[in-house]
């Protein structure tokens, strides 16, 4: 086969690869556990907005573990917190 020819075949096959990795239909964050969104909670809020505007989403299994680390944030970041002035203190 001809370069000339790959450069035509790769793009569409890398393109089709990557497309695999996002699941639209968890939301744009989505096919994270609880952990991943308490450490990127930006995100973790997008998710929870994304959930939000559409009746039926708060089934989806990104819409739940973004649900679940967006009531767990709040202790999240004190002890997070608190980790760091111990440190600092110390």
């Amino acid at each position: 086969m001809k370069i000339s020819k790959l450069f035509l075949v790769i793009p569409p096959l890398f393109g089709m690869a990557l497309a695999g990795c996002s699941d639209v239909s968890q939301g744009p964050q989505g096919g994270h556990p609880v952990s991943w969104y308490l450490h990127h909670q930006k995100k973790m809020s997008q998710e929870v907005d994304w959930c939000k505007n559409s009746a039926g989403r708060d089934k989806l299994e990104s819409c739940k573990n973004a649900e679940k680390a967006f009531d767990n944030a709040l202790s999240y970041n004190a002890k997070k917190t608190l980790h760091s002035v111990g440190k600092a203190l110390s």
